[in-house]
């Protein structure tokens, strides 16, 4: 019995040719997917460039403004100090006036009068002051202005012993400035200024004896 083979060429030469279609169709999607990779690196290089360069730009212009004005008001302030400190001192005060006036407005007289001490010496007031720019001053016992005519003159600067001294000026020896004790319970006196273009400043103290009407023989002259 005789057997005839199948034939193979056909199946043979089939299978080859699907297998090469196959392989062709799978280099073909990668050289796509390469190429798409490709153009994609291209563009985020060319637009991360973009954003670099454009951040770049402004990044001075902030310093430099900022730092202007900075400068100039500190070289201003310096200036300006250095000009006051070279232009020199505190402008001087040629005005009139009393830079010092103090007193102790209460006086303690004895309500015997002294009795029978013949060394006694009513109390005299306790008062001092200090003048500026003054040309001539005066005191006189009362509460008007002091002038030559009704005072007595004193310096810029003094106290009640200066102005027992200014009493005994003319031949008025002994003289003091006192209390009226026993005479009066209270007493005036004024302190006057003059500057050198006639104008005055006064100050009037009125002195209290806190003894007034505890004895004796209080009258009120």
């Amino acid at each position: 019995m005789t057997t005839t083979p199948l034939p193979t060429g056909p199946v043979g030469s089939t299978g080859p040719n699907k297998l090469l279609i196959a392989l062709i169709a799978v280099g073909g999607v990668l050289l796509l997917a390469v190429v798409a990779i490709v153009f994609l690196l291209i563009g985020q290089n060319s637009g991360g460039g973009n954003i670099n360069a454009g951040g770049d730009t402004p990044t001075p212009a902030p310093t430099e403004t900022v730092a202007t004005p900075v400068a100039e008001p500190t070289d201003e302030a310096t200036d300006d100090s250095g000009d006051q400190g070279d232009s020199g001192q505190a402008p001087v005060d040629n005005s009139l006036r009393f830079t010092a006036f103090n007193y102790t407005a209460q006086v303690e007289c004895d309500p015997t009068g002294g009795g029978d001490d013949e060394n006694y010496q009513k109390p005299s007031p306790r008062i001092s002051w200090t003048a500026a720019n003054a040309t001539a001053v005066y005191w006189t016992p009362s509460n008007q202005d002091a002038t030559a005519d009704n005072g007595y003159a004193v310096g810029a600067s003094g106290n009640q012993d200066t102005m027992s001294a200014s009493k005994n000026i003319g031949g008025a020896s002994g003289e003091r400035y006192e209390f009226p004790c026993n005479h009066r319970q209270t007493f005036d006196t004024t302190i006057t200024i003059y500057g050198a273009n006639g104008q005055k400043v006064s100050k009037h103290v009125t002195f209290t004896d806190i003894n007034w009407g505890t004895g004796g023989s209080d009258d009120e002259d």
